[in-house]
């Protein structure tokens, strides 16, 4: 079975061969994963919607198109589940702070050891509006050209550039601030 592409495997797996989608969920999970914790900020968070992910790409998996990217597809899913959870979140935080005044919900989670990152950059990320993430992430993490980027939001690529360019500037700018003496940190995408 690793010999198959992933075309091959989809198409198994769409003929009721349920152990190819097994072998698309292990060559894809872990990123997936990381991408939902960096979009998410929380470890458990990005583990119930990499869950998510898979279950309903199973459900969906007659609606994939042959002949398209499905790493675009399903972190097109990835991307809107991401999206889903984070706007319940937020009006979960706005419903709690009218009745109790408490503070944010979203917070650090501290049992993410798996993952290597770099506080200060997460923070900077998570202040990126979450397609601005979401391309950043994909850019930089997943080294998806901007074609396969647009071909997720349904966007231009000429458009994805263009905001590649300036949320990249912004988290340039935040990390920049939070530097003592305001030199900006030389980052390199």
């Amino acid at each position: 079975m690793e010999s198959m592409n992933i075309e091959e495997l989809v198409r198994a797996a769409k003929e009721g061969q349920h152990h190819c989608y097994g072998e698309l969920i292990s060559r894809f999970q872990q990123h997936i994963l990381n991408y939902c914790f960096h979009m998410l900020g929380q470890l458990q968070e990005a583990e119930d919607v990499t869950q998510d992910v898979f279950i309903k790409g199973f459900q969906r998996l007659e609606q994939y198109r042959e002949g398209t990217s499905f790493q675009a597809w399903l972190y097109a899913m990835t991307y809107h589940e991401c999206l889903n959870r984070l706007k319940r979140a937020k009006t979960l935080e706005r419903i709690l702070q009218v009745f109790s005044g408490t503070a944010p919900i979203l917070q650090s989670d501290v049992s993410t050891a798996r993952f290597e990152y770099n506080e200060e950059l997460r923070e900077a990320l998570l202040r990126l509006s979450i397609k601005d993430r979401h391309i950043i992430l994909q850019r930089i993490v997943e080294e998806l050209r901007f074609e396969e980027i647009a071909e997720q939001l349904q966007m231009s690529t000429p458009a994805v550039r263009k905001r590649y360019e300036r949320a990249k500037k912004q988290l340039k700018k935040i990390l920049a601030s939070r530097e003592e003496g305001g030199n900006e940190r030389s980052l390199s995408y």
